[in-house]
């Protein structure tokens, strides 16, 4: 179980509702940090008498209501625990607080669609916002809805022009292979795109490059790519490089490629026989 502590931050949020005026941030830090404590150390039932006290004189306090679903939900009520975050999420909460308590619930309760709804929501009410773009597309992937992480993706580059979301883009692609195989050609052409403008920088991203070739049906290519300067560049360690390149050179049907390969495999690393 994830601890509550990452989230502690932001305003904490409060309903359009009339209610009494919300503390300061300090004060409401003062308040929350022991509900957080007994949260995490599972002391649901002084969770709830904390929190409750809270809502007596805060009664539309959205990270309050949302902390007592969690609780709620934890002690085995978990349509209640629904029920109440429900209601947050149906307000609207900006606060990055409440969202990121909101979305620890229903990932614990497994309510991907939920989360989904949220963070759509939440963009297109600041459509500037890369962390709620970002949160979307994590969201995305916990719902397998690889189209819509690809989107997502690609307007969080369009917003910071960092290349590295032009390869979330492209994994997203690859896990959408075996539905749309023109998927594959897409993330080839933005890969090469990549490599063109000097953005292929990270072994990841390199190893991705030489996945989508190899599932495109260009395994001469991305055996080119792992044997060139770009792989010897980003794949430092020798025994790892000799073995991506042995096992893409076994592959294609170059079985003395492969064999040179795995020579220079012993030669790096010849006390590892795993």
């Amino acid at each position: 179980r994830r601890p509550l502590v990452w989230i502690r931050r932001g305003t904490m949020g409060k309903s359009t509702k009339s209610a009494a005026a919300p503390p300061d941030t300090i004060s409401l830090h003062r308040k929350l940090d022991p509900i957080y404590e007994c949260v995490d150390t599972g002391q649901n039932k002084a969770a709830l008498k904390l929190i409750g006290d809270l809502l007596k004189k805060y009664p539309t306090l959205q990270i309050a209501r949302v902390l007592k679903g969690i609780t709620l939900s934890r002690m085995g009520m978990e349509d209640q625990g629904m029920e109440l975050c429900e209601e947050v999420r149906a307000e609207g909460p900006a606060d990055d607080t409440v969202l990121n308590t909101l979305a620890l619930f229903y990932k614990n309760v497994g309510a991907a669609q939920q989360q989904v709804e949220m963070f759509e929501q939440a963009s297109e009410r600041d459509p500037r916002n890369s962390e709620h773009l970002t949160l979307l597309f994590q969201a995305y992937a916990r719902a397998y809805d690889f189209v819509k992480q690809q989107q997502c993706a690609m307007k969080l580059y369009r917003l910071t022009n960092n290349p590295k979301h032009v390869m979330w883009a492209i994994c997203a692609m690859l896990m959408q292979a075996d539905a749309n195989p023109t998927a594959l050609a897409l993330a080839a052409g933005l890969c090469s795109k990549l490599e063109a403008k000097g953005s292929i920088v990270d072994r990841e991203s390199l190893l991705v490059y030489a996945r989508v070739l190899r599932e495109s049906g260009q395994g001469d290519k991305a055996l080119e790519l792992l044997e060139g300067d770009l792989g010897e560049r980003l794949l430092p360690m020798a025994a790892e490089r000799a073995v991506l390149c042995a096992t893409q050179a076994a592959a294609l049907g170059k079985m003395e490629s492969a064999a040179n390969h795995w020579r220079a495999v012993l030669t790096h690393a010849p006390d590892d026989w795993a």
